[in-house]
């Protein structure tokens, strides 16, 4: 092969397309070869599936039915005759479990300052519980009150009362656990 003077020299390769193809196929092979050799150099741990233990697993035991105890409802409407109408705050401050009280003093609660709603009640001696769920240990129950008149609140709302047994024991007396509303805002129809 001759060239002329000012030529460059073709080195057998036949055209541009070619080389730069060349090129890309080389630094996808150094890629794949780098990660290659992160592989075989970084130390493997095994999988992620192994045990941790070889002891056997500790399962959650399932919650034993219960009918509901005569006892539960007289410590859920007494609660809601002290601590929702803020009245005897010391009986409640005794029969509140710590999810209500969590680590409020006597003195704290005596104040009022309780994290239980305040309702003005008028059937708190009559309303009905309603039972949502019943366990040997848990109680859920829902409760209609009606307020008083003129005291400027919803004419009656429902309510939430859970109660759970001192120490999770079955003999263990009925604490009240959860206080909250039983009530959603209405959701607003657009004309």
């Amino acid at each position: 092969m001759q060239t002329t003077p000012g030529e460059p020299v073709r080195l057998g390769l036949p055209s541009a397309r070619l080389s730069r193809r060349i090129r890309f196929g080389l630094v996808l092979a150094g890629i794949a070869a780098g990660v290659a050799a992160l592989f075989l150099l970084v130390p493997s741990h095994g999988t992620t599936n192994l045990p941790v233990s070889s002891k056997p697993a500790q399962l959650a035991q399932t919650d034993i039915r219960a009918p509901r105890d005569p006892e539960s409802i007289r410590i859920g409407r007494e609660f809601i005759e002290t601590a929702v109408l803020r009245k005897n705050l010391d009986w409640a401050y005794d029969h509140a479990h710590p999810y209500i009280k969590g680590l409020m003093t006597r003195a704290q609660w005596d104040r009022g300052e309780i994290p239980v709603i305040p309702f003005p009640a008028e059937n708190a001696a009559t309303a009905q519980f309603l039972v949502v769920y019943s366990y040997q240990t848990e109680v859920l129950f829902d409760i209609d009150l009606v307020s008083r008149p003129g005291s400027g609140v919803r004419p009656h709302l429902n309510f939430y009362i859970g109660l759970r047994r001192a120490g999770g024991k079955l003999t263990g007396r009925w604490l009240v656990s959860y206080w909250e509303p039983n009530w959603r805002p209405p959701v607003p129809v657009t004309p």
